[in-house]
């Protein structure tokens, strides 16, 4: 966790994930932390190490996360400890958007019979999932901000002290434009909005603080218990001590593994984690926050590298040929949002150019932006195979993965032998190296090996300790 003298964390929580057996060296920490008088909570379908070693054991049934993490949001929201301690209300004004006034066009759940508003239900399927009914997707323009002068329905939003330090650093800001002049300033001014309404006291019935606890009110102990199966008794116990172990001067670290990654709702359930964690103040301090074990030395450096096909260095999206992305101006136009951290997507773009591109990027050809290669459509694993079953794709570099092994196998089978050729670099023969002559289909007669077309070349690798450079560890700390 905290590889270092001082272990942080007050209370470590485990969901989906069995650290003990899973990541045996990193569990070192928690380890050091229990000795320290951290409380270690497991909470899982299953009775583990991990559980062994733990204060507190939760039982749930699999897939139940959100109902245990929505009760523990009632539960918090509800108790005596939050609602006197004063740390949790200036943690939640000052560092989240709860007390931020929502658009009054936004409907609950409460509301449209279990849905949010903006749901648009159109006849589904593919030929690869075909859907007998409707398919839903969510337009949220109705969920946006509320924007104006700062006053909704006679509430008053506190923002007058801010309001007048942004104006003053919006005159310093100007002032400092007008000498230094940097690319595409012209462009963000024209995209920022008029500042959001707020309410301070959280009074507001549209602050995203009492939307969340209304969503949340039915998430009562009793309803955790039914729908879960871990005895309320055990849920109070695990409620109690993450608010016992949150605040000014302790923290509470949840950690989870692939067991929610892999789940077809899992960034619900790792959004619901980091609701209760922002309630509770345990974002962005030592020894809180969200921890995702991952299985693979680099497994997240994917991302951070990255080697994903939408995105580039810094999370920025890829530039599309089938967007609005002609130039940078368009790019840029396109992708850059008027609130937030992300407002200074230029300087990230004209300074990630700059690396690709040295001392040939100049603004005067746009930072060589018309060099960096465009994607045109959906990259992704699945289509990718589909493409490749279509005779779209004619050869593949394979490494560090096995698809003929995947969830989706059969399909993704398929489209291998419809290359001309494959290229597998891994440490040792897998079942994609050997999918001609070793997949059920051919095993059963279905497929012939000599009507399997694609020459197939193995890489044997060097493992990730055998080879100098760099890794993204668990703590996505790059060593």
């Amino acid at each position: 966790m905290y590889p270092r003298n001082q272990v942080h964390s007050d209370c470590i929580v485990f969901e989906g994930s069995n650290m003990a057996e899973c990541h045996p060296v990193a569990f070192r920490w928690p380890m050091q932390a229990k000795l320290k008088g951290a409380m270690l909570i497991h909470v899982d379908p299953r009775f583990t190490r991990t559980s062994a070693m733990g204060d507190i054991y939760a039982p749930i049934r699999a897939g139940s996360d959100i109902a245990f993490l929505g009760g523990l949001i009632n539960y918090v929201l509800n108790s005596a400890r939050w609602n006197s301690y004063p740390f949790f209300r200036e943690f939640l004004v000052n560092d989240t958007n709860a007390a931020t006034i929502i658009s009054e066009e936004f409907q609950d759940t409460e509301d449209l019979n279990g849905v949010f508003s903006g749901l648009h239900l159109y006849k589904g399927g593919t030929a690869m999932w075909p859907f007998n009914g409707f398919v839903g997707e969510y337009d949220d323009a109705s969920w946006q901000y509320a924007r104006g002068d700062g006053r909704s329905q006679g509430w008053v939003a506190a923002t007058a002290r801010s309001g007048e330090q942004q104006a003053k650093t919006g005159s310093e800001e100007q002032a400092g434009q007008a000498r230094r002049g940097p690319p595409f300033d012209e462009l963000v001014r024209s995209l920022r909005k008029p500042p959001v309404e707020r309410d301070e006291t959280l009074q507001h019935p549209r602050t995203v603080f009492q939307i969340l606890k209304r969503h949340y009110w039915r998430y009562t102990p009793e309803m955790v218990e039914r729908a879960t199966g871990c005895p309320k008794e055990t849920f109070i116990r695990v409620a109690e001590a993450i608010l016992a172990n949150s605040g000014r001067d302790r923290t509470t670290a949840w950690s989870y593994a692939v067991g929610w990654t892999q789940h077809t709702y899992g960034p619900q359930m790792i959004g619901t984690y980091a609701l209760l964690q922002l309630l509770l103040g345990n974002m962005g301090r030592p020894g809180g926050g969200i921890m995702a074990l991952r299985g693979h030395a680099s497994i997240q450096g994917s991302t951070d590298v990255p080697t994903l096909y939408h995105s580039i260095h810094g999370y920025m999206p890829a530039p599309s040929a089938v967007k609005q992305h002609d130039t940078l101006a368009d790019y840029l136009a396109t992708e850059t949002l008027a609130t937030g951290y992300w407002v200074n997507t230029p300087k990230f773009l004209v300074s990630y150019l700059k690396s690709m591109y040295g001392a040939a990027a100049t603004p005067e050809n746009d930072f060589g932006y018309d060099w960096h290669p465009k994607i045109i459509g959906d990259h992704s694993h699945l289509p990718m195979f589909v493409a490749m079953a279509d005779g779209r794709v004619k050869g593949m570099l394979c490494i560090g993965q096995n698809p003929a092994t995947s969830l989706n196998a059969s399909v993704e089978r398929k489209g291998l032998r419809r290359l001309e050729w494959l290229v597998v670099k891994d440490n040792w023969m897998t079942e994609t190296a050997t999918f001609w002559y070793t997949a059920p289909e051919v095993e059963n007669g279905e497929v012939k090996p000599q009507d399997i077309q694609t020459e197939v070349f193995f890489f044997p690798s060097a493992q990730v300790a055998e080879t100098e450079g760099s890794f993204t560890n668990t703590e996505r700390m790059l060593q």
